[in-house]
C-alpha cells in the first residue's frame, strides 16, 4: 500500500499513475519506464526503474502528496530526502545507482513548482505540470499545465487580486524589513485581518519569512512578490485606462503636469527609463483620481488608435501613495511600475525585465524604513 490519504473526493484522480504515464509518454523513443516492487520497509511511495536504448539506468524515488504542496515546505522536503531517503535508496539500489527524486501532486502553484526547480527535485502534478531533470542517463522534459488550482476548496486566500490585497501587497515590497504584521497594516492601510491573510499566503509560499513563529517579518523575496503578484494582477483590468491624444507631443504634456492642480502618477515606460532605458518611449500612461477634470487641463482628445496618452482611474490610491518626484514629475513607486510593465502589452514586459535588474542592483535604496 502507499502512504497516501485523501480528505476530500476531490482528489478521485489517482495522482501517481496518471504522473508517470505523462511522464512515460514524453520519453524519447527506445527509453523504458516501469514501476519496481517494493516492500514495507521502503519509506517512500513507489520507485520505478528507468531505461534508455544503452542500457544505462536509474532510480526515480516517488513522494505522493494527498494535496497541494505549499511552497514552505519544499525545504523541509529536500532536507528529508537527501538527509533519510537517499541513504536508504542507496542501501536498497546500491550506492552507484543514478537516483532521481520526484514530487507528485494534484497540483503544484508557481511558487511550489519554483522552489522545487531550486531544490533540484523534479515534479509532476495531474494538471501537467512536469518538471524531470536527469544527469545520467540524460534526459530533461518540461511541461506545463494548470496554473491556478482546479480543485479549491474552502482553504485560506490563494489569490492577489484585489485592490486591498494590492495596498498589502505594496506595502511587504515598499518597506524594508523586519516589520510586524500589525505594523505592515497601518502602512498599507489595511484592516489586520486583511493584512494577515496576505502575510499568511505569502508565507505559505514562502515569499516571506520569520525568524520565529509569530515573530516579525525579518525577509521578503521582492523579485518573486513581483512576479506572484503579476500572476494575479493585470494592468488593464485592474485600472480604468482611455487612450488619448496629445496633438502637440509628449514633451508638451509633460510641462503641463508639472503645473497640474490633481493629484497623478506616472507609471509605465516613461517612469521606467528614468533607471532602465530600454528604448525610447513614446506611450505616457497617467493615473489620477479625476481623469475627466485631467483630460480637460491638459488639453487631450479621444483616440482609439495612435494615442500617445493613456490616462485613468487606479484600481486603488496606493498608485499615488509613497510615489517619488523627479524634475518635478510626480512618479509611481517603482515597485508599481514594475507590475504594471509586467502585465502590460509590446515592450512592457521586457521594460520591467530592464527594471528589475536596476532594483537589484541598488536593494535597498529604493526601500523605505518603516
Amino acid at each position: 500500500m502507499f502512504r497516501m490519504t485523501r480528505n476530500s473526493s476531490i482528489y478521485e484522480t489517482e495522482p501517481l499513475s496518471k504522473a508517470f504515464a505523462t511522464l512515460s509518454s514524453h520519453l524519447p523513443p527506445g527509453w523504458a519506464l516501469r514501476e519496481l516492487s517494493r516492500d514495507a520497509s521502503f519509506e517512500f511511495d513507489a520507485a520505478y526503474a528507468l531505461n534508455d536504448p544503452q542500457g544505462v539506468s536509474a532510480i526515480i524515488i516517488a513522494e505522493v502528496k494527498a494535496g497541494p504542496l505549499e511552497a514552505r515546505q519544499v525545504s523541509l522536503l529536500s532536507e528529508t530526502w537527501h538527509c533519510r531517503l537517499m541513504p536508504k535508496c542507496q542501501e536498497s539500489f546500491g550506492d552507484e545507482s543514478n537516483l532521481a527524486f520526484m514530487v507528485v501532486a494534484p497540483f503544484l502553484g508557481r511558487s511550489a513548482r519554483e522552489r522545487l526547480s531550486e531544490a533540484g527535485i523534479s515534479y509532476t502534478d495531474v494538471t501537467g505540470n512536469v518538471r524531470f531533470a536527469l544527469h545520467k542517463p540524460a534526459v530533461f522534459i518540461e511541461t506545463q499545465g494548470a496554473q491556478r488550482n482546479p480543485w479549491r476548496e474552502n482553504v485560506p486566500l490563494r489569490s492577489l487580486k484585489g485592490n486591498k490585497t494590492g495596498r498589502v501587497v505594496r506595502a511587504f515590497l515598499d518597506y524594508q524589513p523586519p516589520f510586524g504584521t500589525r505594523e505592515l497594516a497601518s502602512l498599507s492601510g489595511c484592516s489586520l485581518a486583511s493584512t494577515s491573510r496576505v502575510a499568511d499566503l505569502l508565507e505559505r509560499e514562502a515569499l516571506i519569512r520569520r525568524d520565529e513563529p509569530r515573530g516579525p517579518i525579518t525577509f521578503v523575496e521582492w523579485e518573486k512578490l513581483l512576479r506572484r503578484w503579476a500572476d494575479d494582477y493585470d494592468f488593464h483590468s485592474a485600472n480604468r485606462m482611455v487612450s488619448y491624444l496629445d496633438p502637440r507631443g509628449v514633451n508638451r504634456l509633460f510641462n503641463e503636469l508639472k503645473n497640474a492642480d490633481f493629484p497623478y502618477a506616472v507609471t509605465g515606460s516613461f517612469a521606467a527609463v528614468r533607471y532602465a532605458p530600454i528604448a525610447e518611449p513614446r506611450l505616457a500612461t497617467v493615473y489620477t483620481r479625476n481623469p475627466e477634470h485631467a483630460i480637460r487641463q491638459l488639453g487631450l482628445r479621444p483616440a482609439d488608435t495612435g494615442g500617445n496618452v493613456l490616462i485613468g482611474k487606479p484600481f486603488d490610491p496606493v498608485v499615488f501613495e509613497r510615489a517619488e518626484s523627479d524634475e518635478g514629475i510626480t512618479y509611481a513607486k517603482v515597485t508599481q511600475v514594475v507590475a504594471d510593465l509586467m502585465t502590460a502589452p509590446g515592450r512592457g514586459p521586457a521594460e520591467s525585465e530592464g527594471l528589475i535588474e536596476w532594483m537589484r542592483s541598488k536593494e535597498p535604496t529604493w526601500q523605505l524604513l518603516p
